[in-house]
């Protein structure tokens, strides 16, 4: 590649800084991966889906996918200085004419996922709400988004087994549901009532000398056996992701990772602190 060709595209592409290329739905802030990092996940990928011709298929078409998802905001420009692949090349991915090798699918993947700022992108969808109420659900109402969201974590959750996903919140039941359907583990909905008839691990929440709420899981759900994923709307304080904790280790489950989408503050990080907990972004709390 000349210099010239270099100067103009470092616009888009900064490998110090990254950049924002803007479109009609949201920013989208790109950054170029290390090399060691692309290495990682490249190795990840080959490690659990490498091994059959349908999960090779699989990563194929999830290739093509995420080049639909990301032509939405990128160009094709953009698209082949994150993954070294021609433009014409590219675009014959995205039309679906054709869909890459394993290789060359695995390696669209890992820059791909390695390169996208998932931070900026959910900062971003929360100040567009313009409210001091944060509700997730108006947040991760797009199913782009959500798509999007899901291809990611998928990739980095590699080589994770896990067996359950337990979701904390309805907001997050979208995506929660996309990456089971991926991992084909079954979704576990953290529950504010009871009924009759059902066994549960239940725990209390003090919000307040005067306020407290009961969380419940399924007591059938879950086994010793189970590698749980626990995928979270907000975390504050940090009580209801301990609540939540709580039941799973009176399951005797394994809490394989921890995925929270928005942190507000660090309030929550003494009380976490021992987990293995993963925020996507991290904003002010509001102000009281």
């Amino acid at each position: 590649m000349n210099k010239f060709l270099f100067s103009r595209i470092k616009v888009i592409i900064d490998e110090k800084v990254g950049s924002m290329v803007r479109s009609s739905i949201t920013s989208i802030v790109v950054r170029k991966p290390l090399d060691s990092e692309v290495s990682q996940m490249m190795s990840n990928i080959n490690r659990v889906y490498g091994t059959t011709k349908a999960n090779r298929m699989k990563i194929r078409l999830l290739a093509n996918e995420m080049l639909r998802l990301l032509k939405i905001n990128l160009s094709y420009k953009d698209l082949s200085m994150l993954t070294g692949i021609p433009e014409s090349v590219l675009c014959r991915y995205v039309r679906g004419n054709i869909i890459p090798s394993y290789e060359q699918a695995v390696n669209i993947l890992s820059k791909l996922t390695l390169s996208i700022d998932i931070n900026h992108l959910l900062r971003e969808l929360v100040e567009h709400e313009k409210s001091t109420l944060i509700d997730l659900s108006r947040v991760l109402k797009d199913p782009y988004v959500i798509r999007l969201l899901s291809i990611v974590l998928l990739l980095e959750l590699v080589p994770t087994n896990i067996t359950k996903i337990v979701v904390t919140a309805e907001s997050v039941l979208p995506l929660g549901t996309l990456l089971g359907m991926e991992l084909g583990a079954p979704i576990i909905l953290v529950k504010r009532r009871s009924y009759p008839g059902v066994q549960y691990f239940s725990s209390i929440v003090v919000r307040s000398p005067k306020e407290a709420e009961a969380l419940y899981l399924d007591k059938d759900m879950l086994s010793r056996k189970d590698f749980v994923l626990i995928l979270a709307d907000v975390v504050y304080s940090g009580k209801t992701m301990r609540a939540v904790i709580d039941m799973l280790e009176k399951a005797r489950v394994t809490i394989s990772d921890i995925i929270v989408i928005l942190g507000l503050g660090e309030m929550w990080k003494e009380r976490l602190k021992d987990y293995p907990v993963k925020t996507l972004t991290i904003i002010p709390p509001p102000i009281s």
